[in-house]
């Protein structure tokens, strides 16, 4: 596992405390179209194009490491675990022993809190979750599988992401806006989410912001229904109204380790 460093001179994933990478590698191929028109790839390609020591077959490769399994057994102090940031867990080449061996170290390790992320979400109605996995979706990118996705197709698949959420008994249901490419909070009235997730978007070292009103009308939805955000560091917003909250949840008590 790798921990996450939150300082201004190394920044990780502030939402997260570890990233757990038993499986690795994705075949989604996601792209984001930016506002000068060029395209952004996904970051985890990005950082195993750098090392290519983990993923010498590159990223679109699937790769299995069992020999991971275990870490998140070894940490006693709960945490919360990103348990795919290199990968789809729910990716439709993940064979199903390799994704119910994974959740099965996610139940016995109770103590701990597993983030769950993908963008298959129709594959989640196919395991059941022990209540420490939060289970999330992210926001459609604007290429997918080798093929552009109109306007239209992105609120379809959001529309499906949705729809599974609905139907999953999980303890917390949340999604990844990042990058908030469009104007999103119209299209998640209703939407069954606990937590959320907010960013800018990103193509290598350049950051495009989003639509101030993108981004306040999200807050407005989320507000009125006391539903909690986190903003990852690469939106610029104001100090004084700056978003890093989680879900209210009771804390495991450390007893329950073994």
């Amino acid at each position: 596992m790798n921990k996450q460093h939150k300082s201004a001179q190394q920044r990780g994933i502030e939402w997260t405390d570890y990233t757990w990478n038993p499986v690795g590698g994705c075949k989604h191929g996601c792209r984001w179209q930016m506002p000068d028109g060029s395209w952004a790839v996904c970051y985890a390609e990005t950082i195993a194009e750098r090392f290519t020591s983990g993923y010498p077959r590159g990223f679109a490769h699937h790769y299995w490491r069992p020999q991971a399994l275990a870490e998140p057994l070894k940490l006693k102090t709960p945490a919360k675990i990103f348990l795919d940031s290199m990968s789809d867990l729910m990716g439709h080449w993940v064979p199903d022993d390799q994704v119910r061996q994974v959740l099965a170290i996610c139940r016995a390790a109770h103590w701990h809190t597993f983030q769950l992320l993908t963008k298959n979400a129709p594959r989640l109605l196919h395991f059941e979750f022990p209540p420490n996995i939060w289970i999330g979706v992210s926001a459609p990118p604007s290429m997918m599988l080798g093929k552009r996705l109109s306007h239209a197709q992105r609120l379809k698949m959001l529309e499906r992401q949705l729809e599974v959420l609905r139907k999953l008994d999980v303890s917390v249901r949340w999604m990844s806006i990042e990058p908030l490419s469009f104007d999103i909070a119209p299209y998640l009235e209703g939407a069954p989410l606990e937590w959320a997730v907010i960013g800018a978007a990103t193509n290598g070292r350049r950051v495009y912001q989003p639509e101030r009103a993108w981004v306040e009308n999200l807050l407005a939805l989320f507000d009125a229904r006391g539903t909690p955000v986190f903003f990852k560091g690469n939106l610029e917003w104001d100090a004084s109204a700056w978003r890093a909250a989680f879900p209210a949840l009771e804390q495991r008590s450390l007893i329950e380790m073994p």
